[in-house]
């Protein structure tokens, strides 16, 4: 939660994003009216609205701040200076955010299959991968000079891997799943 923000304002911002949360378990997006998390999450209406423009802006919000965090997360579990660490623990914890919420994935899996939200997940996190690689590339990485392309090509892989995990993981532990990334990962940094 953004520590500038007033403490009223870091509680209504919880209870909306958790009550967001619960009531993505039960049904779709579409299904979501504003009306519907104000009262899980104890809010008024008027407080949403001068929050939030619509029930997507909110949502986007949620995507951005579980993103923030996530990264923070990574921030303080890795070694940032190490390419293949901190991409390898980029994706594990992508894979524990699917497992957190994967109820709530569940009902967002048109959404997600019709590429809902990449965009805006991509917009949040190319810019902290995308450092990253430029300054992973001064370690004799096997990169392209294209940090974009490169970005591109780490966030399809985490993006269809995480994907592929999801959809089989009765089948593939997430155990298996990081092992096979790591295999890749070591294809693109073999000094690590």
């Amino acid at each position: 939660m953004d520590q500038n923000l007033d403490l009223r304002v870091q509680k209504t911002y919880s209870a909306l994003t958790t009550a967001f949360f619960e009531l993505l378990e039960e049904e779709s997006l579409e299904k979501i009216t504003v009306n519907a998390l104000c009262h899980r999450a104890l809010v008024r209406r008027p407080t949403f609205y001068k929050h939030f423009a619509d029930k997507y802006a909110f949502v986007k919000y949620v995507i951005y701040k579980t993103q923030q965090d996530l990264l923070q997360e990574i921030d303080t579990s890795t070694d940032i200076e190490n390419p293949f660490d901190f991409l390898l623990t980029c994706f594990e914890k992508i894979l524990d955010t699917m497992e957190r919420y994967q109820k709530a994935l569940v009902h967002l899996q048109l959404d997600i299959e019709n590429n809902f939200s990449f965009e805006m997940i991509d917009a949040h996190v190319q810019p902290e991968i995308e450092k990253r690689i430029m300054a992973f590339g001064e370690q004799d990485a096997v990169l392209s000079h294209d940090i974009d392309f490169t970005c591109q090509v780490i966030l399809g892989m985490f993006r269809q891997i995480g994907l592929w995990w999801f959809k089989q993981k009765d089948e593939i532990t997430k155990k298996e799943a990081r092992n096979k990334m790591a295999q890749v990962l070591h294809l693109l940094f073999p000094t690590t």
